[in-house]
């Protein structure tokens, strides 16, 4: 085994995104690549002391900053209970069983109590209860026997079998998809191409061609921005507040991709859009002019908003004024209204009143992840109250005239 399959198997395998990463494999590449042994709440000081043994290192204290994560497992009150599968699709191990518009329900002997489920909820009927009596944890706490140790380890390798049957059975069906889109696009393109001289048949299939590859690339960066997305929420959910030094970092990493993902979808929707039926040239112009327009008017707000030099800003306002009459020239070469432009000018983004309004998130949802908690403190539940209220008196204050 490689050791970054020693360190997964002391791993908890929730899946939970809490140490900063998308499961527990990458985090053992993390470890491998030299992050701290001690971001793992589920596995708590259990897990820092395996992992400080396999890889002869000191044992550090668990980062308390990630929170902490007692055993337990979801419970969905069934009776709330829409039938949107959105848990069941958020579950990494498949323990969450049900069909759309019907009743779903937990298997407690399968879940790992990574909460995943909670958020993605419409109507909030999930809850995370403490592990029934009797009920052997993936992990947490130190183990009092032998037997006890090698039976947590089972569990352990059965929940990542589960964890990588489900990523299997996803890719397999992604590729049963993609064929079915594949096939579907040759018997369009077979009537047509029967009738064409030779020539003609093979270039309309190197068309058909290139259109499912275009079309499989946009998928493909449609499914990127989704998972960028998902896994920069996840990591906002599971990092406390204020992040760290190392969570910033990752923040940071993760809204890169996030953004970049984006504009490779941009991309490709814009590469669709112009290619997507044969038009007249004066309309391809028309189309052209549009983009070129949009393009210089993204680049002078980002500018504006990077608070860039004049000399720049001057020059992307010159390039924007190109713009529009070069697009004024195209809607009259093409016979159409000739549309009014008014520039709006949007005030620029408070900075102060984004960091104020993201402490408001960050008190409100603690306040109410407390509140579902039966056994938190009065105290702490009064800390939390109070929290929000300044947070939401900040925001008041800085709004108002």
């Amino acid at each position: 085994m490689s050791l970054i399959q020693l360190i997964d198997a002391l791993l908890p395998q929730t899946q939970c995104g809490k140490c900063g990463h998308p499961g527990c494999k990458p985090y053992a590449q993390g470890i491998v690549d030299g992050e701290p042994i001690n971001k793992c709440p589920p596995g708590g000081d259990e897990t820092v002391a395996a992992l400080a043994e396999l890889l002869n290192v000191p044992v550090l204290e668990l980062d308390i900053s990630r929170g902490s994560a007692p055993p337990q497992v979801a419970y969905i009150r069934e009776a709330e209970c829409i039938g949107c599968t959105k848990c069941i699709q958020a579950c990494p191990i498949d323990a969450i069983v049900g069909a759309a518009k019907l009743m779903h329900t937990v298997l407690i002997d399968e879940c790992t109590g990574c909460d995943l489920c909670v958020a993605p909820c419409p109507v909030d009927c999930i809850e995370m209860h403490p592990l029934p009596l009797g009920t052997l944890p993936v992990v947490g706490g130190l183990a009092s026997s032998l037997e006890e140790h090698r039976a947590r380890a089972a569990k352990r390798d059965h929940a990542r079998q589960r964890f990588e049957r489900r990523n299997a059975r996803l890719q397999r069906e992604e590729q049963h998809k993609q064929a079915e889109r594949e096939a579907r696009a040759q018997r369009a393109a077979q009537p047509a191409v029967a009738t064409l001289d030779p020539v003609q048949a093979a270039l309309e299939r190197v068309r058909t061609q290139k259109t499912a590859s275009a079309d499989a690339a946009l998928k493909k960066a449609k499914i990127d921005v989704a998972m960028s997305r998902a896994q920069l929420h996840k990591s906002l959910k599971a990092f406390g507040h204020p992040p760290t030094f190392d969570q910033q970092s990752q923040l940071i990493v993760l809204q890169q991709q996030f953004e970049a993902a984006e504009q490779t979808l941009a991309r490709l929707e814009s590469s669709a859009t112009a290619t997507a039926a044969p038009a007249p040239a004066k309309d391809a112009d028309l189309k052209r002019a549009k983009i070129q327009l949009a393009m210089r008017r993204a680049e002078l707000k980002k500018a504006q908003t990077a608070e860039a030099p004049p000399e720049q800003i001057a020059t992307l306002e010159q390039a924007l004024r190109d713009a529009e009459q070069a697009l004024h020239a195209a809607e009259a070469s093409s016979e159409q209204a000739v549309p009014d432009l008014v520039r709006v000018e949007k005030r620029p983004i408070d900075s102060q009143l984004r960091q104020l309004k993201t402490e408001l998130a960050y008190a409100r949802a603690d306040l109410s992840k407390l509140e579902r908690r039966a056994d938190t403190p009065g105290d702490v539940l009064d800390k939390a109250r109070a929290r929000l209220q300044d947070a939401e008196r900040q925001v008041k204050d800085h709004v108002a005239p």
